[in-house]
Parts: C-alpha cells; sequence; structure tokens
C-alpha cells in the first residue's frame, strides 16, 4: 500500500537504463531503500513512478537508473471550453 505525496516528499518518474529492463522489480526494490514510495512498476515502457524525499536528484547515481524526472501536472480545458 502506498500513501499520497507529503509536503516533502516530490513526485518523480524514473527510467530504467537499457540494461536493466529485465530487472526493474530489483530497481524498484533499490529507490525503496533510497527513500523513494514506489507507486507503479510500468515494465512494458521501464518506468517507475513514486515520490521521494529532499535530495531525490541523487536516485539517478543509482545501479540501473538512466533518468529521474519531477513529476508534472498537465491539465486540459474540457472540450466544451471556449478558445
Amino acid at each position: 500500500m502506498t500513501t499520497p505525496a507529503g509536503p516533502e516528499q516530490t513526485p518523480v518518474t524514473v527510467t530504467a537504463d537499457d540494461a536493466h529492463l529485465d530487472e526493474l522489480d530489483r530497481l524498484a526494490d533499490r529507490l525503496r531503500a533510497a527513500g523513494m514510495e514506489v507507486e507503479q512498476v510500468l515494465e512494458p515502457v521501464g518506468v517507475i513512478t513514486g515520490s521521494a524525499p529532499p535530495g531525490w536528484e541523487s536516485l539517478a547515481d543509482l545501479d540501473g537508473v538512466a533518468a529521474v524526472e519531477p513529476g508534472r501536472t498537465v491539465r486540459l480545458p474540457p472540450p466544451d471550453a471556449p478558445q
């Protein structure tokens, strides 16, 4: 069970490097050990999402991580909104 990101947590998206695509569960375990709250492991695309404490940028130094990006919220207007 995961909990929503607290005020000190930053939503993050972690992309696995090509050499570790078959080991996403182990990579998720390393991310948890580093303080990340893992929410989803998206095996087909090699991505792990969740939230991490301040200093989340250091997750990029873990073996198997290609990139770490802060989560983004995209909001689209309703289809009937004026342009």
